[in-house]
């Protein structure tokens, strides 16, 4: 156990900050399912590297003058895209690893 002491989120009682649970109140903050929020991170991950590899592709073509149809168009959202699954994989990494001590920013 470290020496640093936080207040509990829930109980605003003194605890050790590397605890996952309040030994007080056994306040838990974070999602309600992890394996279901690893599974959704996992997946928000890859739509950041799946829109990022067709952005990719949309500048060297469009670049290259390559007939490639479609993909052009498609990688103008794919910022967007990336930027969005890429915040709520932040997110959900956040909250997956929260401790009673933490602020509920992202609890």
């Amino acid at each position: 156990m470290s020496d640093e002491q936080g207040t509990c989120g829930r109980c605003e009682e003194t605890i050790p900050t590397d605890v996952d649970r309040c030994p007080l109140c056994g306040y838990r903050p974070g999602p309600r399912n992890r394996r279901a929020t690893r599974l959704a991170e996992y997946a928000l991950v890859g739509v950041v590297v799946a829109s990022v590899v067709v952005f990719v592709g949309g500048v060297a073509a469009s670049a290259f003058d390559l007939p490639v149809g479609d993909l052009t168009r498609i990688a103008i959202v794919t910022p967007y895209t990336a930027g969005i699954s890429g915040f709520f994989a932040y997110y959900l990494h956040r909250k997956r690893r929260a401790t009673p001590t933490d602020d509920d920013t992202f609890g």
